[in-house]
């Protein structure tokens, strides 16, 4: 039976900085790059013990996050209930069709 590799207990995504000139977040302990504060904060908050600060940043990005994901649900309703209506009126058409 062949032996497996053990699977590693961190992934550590490759980064780059970006040719802007702007300044990556940069976590404060373990040193991963992001993109934005937000991401920083939300990852200094769910992967490292953060100081006050740094967990009042992590609960308004977690709270701006989830007023983010509502909007995107209502956004997701509102194009579902436009293709189910779109296809009760198509049906509605067809059968009234003299055929």
């Amino acid at each position: 039976m062949p032996e497996q590799s053990p699977v590693p207990e961190t992934t550590v995504p490759e980064t780059t900085v970006p040719d802007d000139g702007t300044t990556p977040a940069v976590c404060p302990n373990c040193g991963r790059s992001f993109v934005t504060d937000r991401q920083r904060a939300l990852h200094v908050g769910e992967r490292h013990d953060a100081t006050p600060a740094e967990r009042r940043a992590y609960e308004d990005a977690r709270e701006a996050e989830s007023d983010e994901l509502f909007r995107l649900h209502l956004k997701v309703v509102f194009a579902v209930g436009l293709l189910y209506a779109a296809s009760v009126v198509a049906g509605v058409v067809a059968f009234s069709l003299p055929g």
